[in-house]
């Protein structure tokens, strides 16, 4: 079975590297992968981090964009708590015009990064939590240019209030990121797509996903679901150098578990050093279990089992490692072995 193939870009920085340097490689990342046939590229958002070169997705979407012509390019995502919902939708808008049926919107609740960044980003004050699902509700309200946008009491809020360009001929797909239940109802209740993150939680993904699937409102935003799994992948000429090859996302993922900045992405030997006989060796190789590393005979079936797993052909694949030359390998043999 072919499947819908794209690529989670999180434009990793090397340890020892710059951030211009991962974002030529984002660049040149989605020339490759437009060539290839790969379905999306998708960019994330991170705020004061060492490990991830990419603050601004929409920014870079809107480069890559310009620079290919067929294949799909969204955030994954933006971080809603840090920007209003009308902002949101005007540069979706702009992005949706210019580029029709070609940027995706993928929206997140995470911070997007540590306290300070935070904080830094909303000018130093508190962040409200509790109206996530109100800006999605704010942000559709703008896309479809609705006279008047409401808030979750039916008040009306703002009369009158066009985000330009109004007028949108083809609406841009919506994607709610998420890893638990909570997500998935609320896409299905939004009637958007679901980006499910099974590299960060694989132990109840499928609750999550049938829920969205089953729960869909085809009366909202779509008229039909639209379910995506992101995984974490690794390939190599044989298995101990996939999992070789993946042991500096695997330790970005320890940080990122433990509430650490994740450093750049290290070497297999750096992350050796670090790990071996420590505290942390035992939970670092649970969570590099949790990575597909693969072959290149073997990835292409590996894939299409997680693709039955979920009940969806729309698989998105992140992978970041130590040397660029890898991770194009490894998105190379995905992409060859899609049959």
């Amino acid at each position: 079975m072919k499947l819908k193939l794209g690529i989670l870009d999180q434009s990793p920085v090397i340890m020892g590297d710059h951030a211009a340097t991962a974002l030529a490689n984002s660049i040149n990342l989605a020339v490759m992968a437009e060539e290839t046939g790969f379905h999306s590229i998708m960019y994330s958002e991170h705020h004061g981090v060492e490990a991830y070169g990419s603050s601004s997705p929409e920014l870079l979407a809107a480069i890559v964009l310009s620079k290919t012509s067929r294949i799909k390019i969204g955030t994954a995502g933006i971080m809603m708590r840090n920007y209003s919902a009308y902002k949101i939708a005007e540069w979706t808008k702009m992005l949706s015009t210019l580029y029709p049926e070609r940027f995706i919107l993928g929206l997140g609740k995470a911070p997007g990064g540590l306290k300070d960044a935070i904080m830094a980003l909303n000018n130093h004050k508190p962040v409200v939590l509790s109206n996530m699902e109100t800006k999605l509700e704010e942000i559709i309200q703008f896309i479809r240019d609705e006279e008047s946008i409401y808030n979750r009491d039916e008040e009306s809020i703002y009369n009158g209030l066009i985000a330009q360009p109004t007028h949108v001929q083809h609406i841009p797909e919506i994607m709610w990121l998420g890893s638990g239940m909570t997500s998935a109802r609320e896409a299905a209740k939004h009637g958007v797509g679901y980006s499910f993150a099974a590299f960060m939680n694989n132990e109840n993904g499928m609750e999550n996903t049938d829920a969205y699937l089953r729960e869909f409102d085809r009366t909202k935003y779509f008229p039909q679901p639209s379910l995506q799994v992101a995984v974490a992948v690794s390939v190599g000429a044989t298995i101990q150098e996939a999992r070789r090859n993946a042991y500096g996302m695997a330790y970005q993922f320890l940080q990122s578990r433990q509430l650490v900045s994740p450093d750049a992405v290290l070497s297999p030997e750096a992350v050796e050093e670090k790990i071996l006989g420590t505290k942390d060796e035992a939970e670092f190789f649970t969570v590099l279990d949790r990575i597909i590393t693969e072959t290149p005979q073997s990835v292409g079936q590996r894939l299409e089992e997680v693709s039955e797993k979920y009940n969806t052909d729309n698989l998105l694949i992140l992978c970041n490692m130590f040397n660029e030359e890898d991770r194009i390998n490894t998105y190379k043999s995905i992409i060859k072995n899609n049959n």
